[in-house]
């Protein structure tokens, strides 16, 4: 007996150093540089290899310093329609081709999830891997890296007409939710921003009242967060609807929580339809389209904000045939006054139950420069 027992001791303690043995090997400083190549997918199964590991894997830091590394990789396109049959959001997402020498080219999308599509329900653009979703009382962060969700806690929604702006600090490395009601004019026009509340993700934390006093505005939906700055579209004149000579870009300091306002040009810049980047900078765009025989023509105009304090801009025109209306992207190169088209397949004719039998679905969205995240792993 004394023999089994000395026996079965020796093989657990040499299951223990093979257990051991492959975190041991390697010195500890240099595991943080073998997992930040690794995609999110290889390091959600490597927070089982060891206690250590998942330390590693989870610590802020090494979270801040995988998504910087993942924005020098090639990044994604995220996808937002709604069936408007079945009152439901589906998201898709596909890889942002690179080959500028080639005019046409394709790639292939890869289906995410599905959402009920309830009233007022707000869709953020990708902020450095992350997006929001859902109605104001059940607001949703998504990470489509990890295909996982949080809830976000609930804010008081009496008020319909409220708007959710998602914006990341690089250097604190801290996602901020901002959010603020739009009341009623007098004279039934735009109504002022109020009751401005801003939440840091992550720790526990809940709404706050934001100490900054914004400029009077009324916010608008188009928005974007750059280099820890958040832009999203308001109006100075609230007085009517039909006004547009007013119409501003908000900024917002996601680090310093301070307000700003940039003025737009007077020319077709006051009517901007989405906000991108061009070379890390702001940049409004403006897209329009029409039907020319059996063709389609479309123009683009961006217009790119080059001095935030002078308010000035510079704007780019581009004009392309398109071709039959398919599933596809534009790129616009300012640079050569270039397009190019990249098809995309596996959106139109994916079998996903409450999608392929509605043929009134609606492009709500195309977000470009998705990153992989580590965050809700």
């Amino acid at each position: 007996m004394e023999r089994q027992k000395s026996k079965l001791a020796k093989n657990n303690n040499m299951s223990d150093d093979v257990r051991t043995s492959g975190v041991g090997s390697i010195p500890l400083d240099l595991i943080p540089e073998i997992l930040k190549d690794l995609p999110v997918k290889t390091l959600a199964r490597f927070l089982c290899v060891s206690k250590p590991w998942g330390c590693i894997i989870r610590n802020r830091d090494f979270v801040k310093f995988y998504l910087i590394k993942s924005s020098t990789h090639p990044q994604s396109l995220i996808f937002a329609f709604k069936s408007r049959r079945h009152s439901k959001h589906f998201f898709f997402s596909s890889s942002q081709r690179q080959d500028r020498n080639e005019s046409s080219l394709s790639c292939v999308a890869s289906y995410h999830m599905k959402c009920h599509s309830q009233p007022y329900t707000a869709i953020t653009p990708s902020v450095h891997g992350l997006i929001c979703y859902g109605p104001p009382s059940k607001l949703m962060v998504y990470n489509p890296s990890t295909r996982r969700s949080i809830a976000l806690p609930n804010i008081d929604a009496h008020r319909l007409r409220m708007y959710h702006y998602l914006g990341y600090d690089p250097i604190g490395g801290d996602y901020k939710m901002l959010c603020m009601s739009r009341g009623m004019h007098a004279r039934r026009g735009r109504g002022l921003a109020h009751k401005i509340q801003v939440l840091t993700l992550g720790n526990g934390s809940s709404w706050r009242m934001i100490e900054d006093c914004p400029p009077p505005h009324s916010p608008e939906s188009p928005h974007i967060c750059i280099d820890g700055v958040l832009f999203y579209g308001g109006y100075l004149d609230t007085s009517t609807r039909l006004l547009r000579k007013d119409h501003v870009v908000m900024s917002f300091d996601v680090r310093s929580e301070k307000f700003g306002i940039i003025k737009v040009p007077s020319e077709r810049a006051t009517r901007f339809t989405r906000m991108t980047r061009y070379n890390r900078k702001l940049a409004l765009m403006f897209t329009g389209y029409g039907g020319f025989g059996c063709g389609y023509s479309g123009y683009i105009e961006l217009w790119v904000l080059e001095d935030a304090a002078r308010h000035e801009w510079r704007v780019f025109f581009g004009t392309r045939n398109f071709g039959a209306p398919t599933s596809y992207v534009m790129y616009y190169d300012p640079n050569n006054n270039s397009m190019r088209r990249v098809d995309i397949a596996g959106i139109a004719d994916k079998k996903l139950q409450f999608w392929d039998d509605d043929s009134d679905r609606r492009t709500i969205s195309i977000f470009p420069g998705h990153v992989e995240n580590l965050l809700f792993l």
